[in-house]
């Protein structure tokens, strides 16, 4: 009986809602996220762009900017969830928290696929062959991503 109240009461409960101030703060984090990822995207078509025809040394400087726009990313997302965290005490919205998270993980990915520290030389082939397939999935991460960070009117 109790759990049926509990389920009752929680699906009929007010939405949680941040203060003006508050919603200020998450938009201005979210510009600054969508601004990051606009930065990943244009790295990612740079790094797809003539890839089969690429030099080494050319795949190698795509792949140093794809891995600094991914770890600028990653630092606005973490922003995003300190706002968040901020701004909702009981919790953000489930999709945008989950949907975070799953951009996090692509991006500490994206960070490790393109890094040019370990074994470069032998990786640049590699890289070449697998990057469209997986700039592919990051892409589908980051659209995701964008659906769920529409906030609710005030």
């Amino acid at each position: 009986m109790f759990a049926a109240v509990l389920v009752i009461w929680t699906a009929f409960a007010p939405v949680q809602r941040p203060d003006s101030a508050a919603r200020a703060s998450i938009v201005a984090v979210l510009k600054t996220v969508q601004d990051s990822l606009d930065r990943v995207r244009g790295a990612a078509y740079n790094f797809r762009t003539d890839l089969g025809g690429a030099s080494p040394v050319v795949v190698y400087s795509r792949a140093q900017r794809m891995r600094a726009s991914c770890v600028g990313a990653d630092g606005a997302l973490a922003r995003l969830d300190s706002v968040l965290s901020a701004s909702y005490p009981a919790g953000a919205p489930a999709d945008l928290r989950r949907e975070a998270r799953a951009l996090r993980v692509a991006l500490a990915e994206c960070r490790r696929e393109y890094d040019t520290t370990a074994r470069w030389a032998q990786r640049a082939d590699s890289v070449r062959a697998w990057a469209p397939y997986r700039l592919r999935r990051l892409d589908e991460t980051m659209r995701r991503f964008a659906r769920a960070a529409v906030l609710p009117r005030p």
